[in-house]
């Protein structure tokens, strides 16, 4: 049995790894810029083993554990995919001409293939897992005295909901003084209200 047998074999059939060709080319097309180049580099990479490509049935007759299929390579010495302009889709032509298939049937490719051909395709990492999502560590030194960028915060939210204008530092210092009997470094407080408000 030959390797790339082999490793059509390993590909499940019902994985959700494989995706709609026609997506594929969108994406394609978004990255290449045209529809036609999308579809012929799209082509060449299922012709050239770099990208499996599995069809399905659409017909209802067929049963869905039996209605999938590995596109056989010599498959692609006939056809190719195509964009039609008319109707702004990916079709499966006869090397150039429109294609009758006996039954309906949409192509699939597999997806990390696909991630692995053109990177820029690949789904960027979820916003939790990035490395500057990470909450930042507090500077060291004492911890502070009051939790006043806390006070401050809902000050400025408060006064954002009843519609007042916004305190300044100063304004904000004397507030604190009120409520903590402290106040923070004039510096720490102007640079808490740019962070808040900007």
């Amino acid at each position: 049995m030959s390797p790339r047998r082999r490793k059509a074999e390993r590909l499940s059939l019902d994985s959700p790894n494989w995706m709609p060709a026609a997506e594929a080319h969108r994406m394609l097309t978004g990255l290449l810029g045209d529809p036609d180049l999308a579809a012929k580099d799209l082509t060449a990479a299922v012709a050239d083993k770099r990208l499996p490509c599995m069809r399905r049935a659409i017909a209802s007759h067929i049963a869905p554990d039996q209605d999938r299929e590995i596109v056989p390579l010599s498959f692609w010495d006939e056809y190719e995919f195509g964009f039609d302009p008319v109707s702004e889709k990916l079709q499966i032509g006869a090397k150039g001409l429109a294609v009758e298939f006996r039954f309906r049937v949409a192509f699939f490719v597999w997806r990390p293939a696909l991630a692995k051909l053109w990177p820029a395709l690949a789904p960027s990492p979820a916003p939790g897992n990035r490395a500057d999502d990470r909450p930042r560590r507090r500077k060291p030194g004492k911890p502070p005295e009051h939790e006043w960028p806390t006070f401050v915060a809902r000050e400025l939210i408060q006064r954002a909901l009843a519609g007042k204008k916004m305190p300044t530092a100063p304004e904000m210092l004397r507030r604190c003084q009120e409520v903590f009997g402290w106040e923070p470094d004039v510096r720490q407080m102007q640079k808490l209200l740019k962070d808040l408000l900007s």
